[in-house]
């Protein structure tokens, strides 16, 4: 009997000890499938989790009160979660998100954690913000006049988010997700309703929707160009687009897009600034279309704050805008062809020298003898000319032959759709 009692107290205490220990076990065994997991692969306890059962993909935004309004994210999250298109999203669900909002951020304050100009500081480096999650996608949102200011007075700054938005590339590249190759994708905002008169330095560079939003546009361009590569371009959504979208709808019916109550002023809040709920839902139905490249239109979650023929009229204009959107060129149909900055002169600045009697003078003398060279060159060279050009039209030609029409075929996004595209960023 002693026997017997003593045997089983030693399988119990044995069981006891392995019990334990399995936790460690455990850690070692996933430990030597996989060695180049980092820490932030582990649960609470420390324990190793694989890829499949971490959840669905995540995505990881990035901006100011922008996003913070209305909760932007939650938005996308219900859109792709709860829509009747959300079982062919491409998208793994649950999605998983992480927002950082921080009020008045600029890049510069995510890429070096400066403390923005309401005195807050990111709490982690922006490569920790990273490390939480093994994102698909990240979106970038720079503070609102700072993409227009290339070439004004302010250039300075925008410099200063150029360099900043490299350093963020840079490491997300370096830290994103490996598996899904990290998607960059730009939120290009859109020109403001109204301007405050109290900033008149400001109203010198953006004085109506139309130029604000043009420069906006521009200024998207140029970081989208800083960042991308043949082999993995970052992507823009056309945020912006989608309010001229809705502009150019009310002006066409002869209304003014600027009076209360109207689609456009709508889309606002009191500030003329910031997105209204029905001005988030509008970007978030952009994002949601980029983010899968599936047809907005097919998201179709119950948004509870305004009425259902209202979110249908706002995923009809996300879906147009992305349609007509040009990812390579940064243009709508609708638009006129895009002109780099440095191709259009300063913006909102008077030369001093182009002023004045003498000042028009010296220009008139200036572009007589440019445009009297120009013409001569040409008529010497004429042959020539006209050889290059016939070579330059048939290039192009087969260009567009291999990017397809515009339309709803489009909107895969170029990062799963590289081969055959012309890459050289213009």
């Amino acid at each position: 009997m002693k026997l017997f009692v003593s045997s089983v107290l030693s399988l119990l205490l044995l069981q006891a000890q392995g019990s334990l220990a399995s936790p460690q076990r455990e850690l070692q065994a996933h430990s030597t499938i996989d060695t180049n997991y980092a820490d932030f692969n582990k649960n609470m306890d420390g324990i190793y989790v694989p890829p499949e059962s971490r959840g669905g993909d995540a995505l990881f935004m990035v901006g100011n009160s922008y996003l913070g309004r209305n909760n932007l994210t939650e938005i996308v999250k219900n859109m792709i979660e709860h829509s009747s298109a959300s079982s062919s999203s491409g998208v793994n669900l649950p999605l998983q998100t992480q927002t950082w909002d921080i009020p008045a951020a600029h890049w510069q304050h995510y890429a070096f954690q400066l403390a923005s100009n309401e005195h807050l500081r990111p709490e982690q480096s922006f490569e920790e913000g990273l490390r939480q999650k093994e994102f698909r996608w990240v979106v970038l949102q720079e503070q609102s006049e700072i993409p227009g200011l290339y070439q004004s007075k302010y250039t300075e700054e925008w410099f200063d988010s150029n360099k900043a938005v490299k350093v963020l590339e840079e490491q997300i590249e370096q830290f994103g997700n490996a598996q899904h190759d990290t998607q960059t994708i730009l939120f290009q905002t859109w020109g403001r309703l109204h301007f405050d008169d109290n900033n008149p330095e400001m109203m010198r560079i953006y004085d109506n929707f139309e130029d604000h939003q043009y420069k906006i546009a521009s200024g998207y361009r140029e970081f989208q160009k800083a960042i991308s590569k043949p082999e993995k371009p970052a992507l823009i959504a056309p945020v912006g687009f989608a309010f001229e979208t809705v502009y150019d709808a009310v002006v066409a019916e002869g209304l003014d897009p600027e009076q209360g109550g109207s689609k456009f002023a709508n889309l606002y809040e009191e500030d003329g600034s910031h997105p209204s709920p029905q001005g988030s839902y509008l970007a978030a139905s952009v994002l949601v279309g980029v983010l899968t490249g599936k047809d907005p239109r097919q998201f179709d979650w119950q948004y509870p704050v305004f009425d259902l023929d209202t979110q249908k009229y706002l995923r009809e204009v996300a879906h147009q805008t992305i349609a007509d959107f040009c990812q390579i060129c940064n243009v709508r149909a609708k638009t006129a062809k895009y002109v780099p900055p440095e191709e259009r002169g300063g913006m909102g600045s008077v030369s001093k020298s182009s002023s004045g009697f003498f000042g028009k003078f010296i220009n008139f003398v200036f572009w007589c003898g440019v445009i009297g060279g120009c013409g001569f060159v040409a008529w010497k060279k004429q042959d020539s000319i006209r050889a290059t050009i016939q070579s330059r039209l048939a290039r192009n030609s087969r260009t567009y032959a291999d990017v397809g029409p515009s339309g709803a075929g489009n909107y895969a996004p170029l990062s799963q759709e590289r081969a055959g595209l012309d890459m050289e960023l213009i």
